[in-house]
């Protein structure tokens, strides 16, 4: 499932570290749909989630810690893997928040005024070219679990396509696809750019990305709704089909 929810803002800016907004309206749609029922399965623990998202701004001008739209109004793009309802779960509780404000920091709101639903394209093949999203990019990180710190790899570095097979690796068998299917992937940069990204008060090297993954169809399929690689739930990794191979 893949929907594009268009909001208008009270003014035409938002704060340059933004990420925790959209993660909040996400919270925020769940505690208000169902009397709550779903927002556990999501919000309540740390198991990977099975959606991403990509915010699409209105050329955006960036003013140190704000960003000035030309627009009052921006687009998130919303995806999810479809075997565990999850999109189906987010579509009707994203029509509970429709005319609803919410609101941002520095006394600003935005509120969805629509929501369109994306055709999204079933994968047959084994190799599938991808592209990143604007406004996200992919993000391959190694968490260092004795100095609770993370090591960011980017397109151009040495290690970038091993660490990013890895990560897809470690996903696909986190989602629940047999370990044997998840050793099969290959990973192949095409062109790209590192971008640098707000996240919670950092900075993060992210990769504007083209690449190829080898692998599963089911698996390439999930990777294509629920975001490849690191950070999915938050903003990162989520991608459009080049072509099929």
């Amino acid at each position: 499932m893949r929907v594009e929810l268009l909001f208008d803002l009270e003014k035409p800016s938002l704060p340059a570290d933004n990420r925790a907004i959209f993660v909040s309206f996400l919270k925020k749609t769940l505690e208000q749909s169902h009397e709550g029922h779903f927002f556990e399965r999501y919000f309540g623990g740390t198991a990977r989630k099975d959606y991403s998202f990509s915010i699409i701004l209105d050329k955006p001008r960036y003013e140190g810690e704000r960003i000035q739209l030309k627009t009052p109004r921006l687009k998130m793009i919303f995806s999810a893997d479809d075997r565990n309802r999850t999109g189906l779960i987010f579509s009707m509780a994203f029509m509970g928040m429709k005319y609803k404000k919410f609101p941002l920091p520095e006394k600003n709101a935005m509120t969805l005024k629509r929501i369109a639903h994306v055709k999204e394209n079933v994968i047959i093949s084994n190799r599938v070219m991808f592209r990143t999203i604007p406004g996200g990019g992919l993000v391959v990180r190694d968490h260092s679990r004795e100095t609770n710190r993370d090591k960011y790899y980017v397109i151009g570095e040495e290690q970038f396509e091993e660490k990013a097979r890895q990560s897809l690796m470690r996903q696909a068998m986190e989602a629940g696809f047999p370990k044997r299917l998840a050793e099969e992937i290959k990973f192949q940069p095409v062109s790209g750019k590192k971008v640098v990204s707000r996240l919670y008060g950092i900075m993060i090297d992210v990769s504007a990305i083209t690449f190829i993954v080898e692998a599963d169809s089911m698996i390439l399929q999930y990777f294509y709704q629920a975001g490849a690689s690191s950070r999915t739930a938050i903003g990162y990794g989520l991608c459009s089909i080049i072509e099929q191979l």
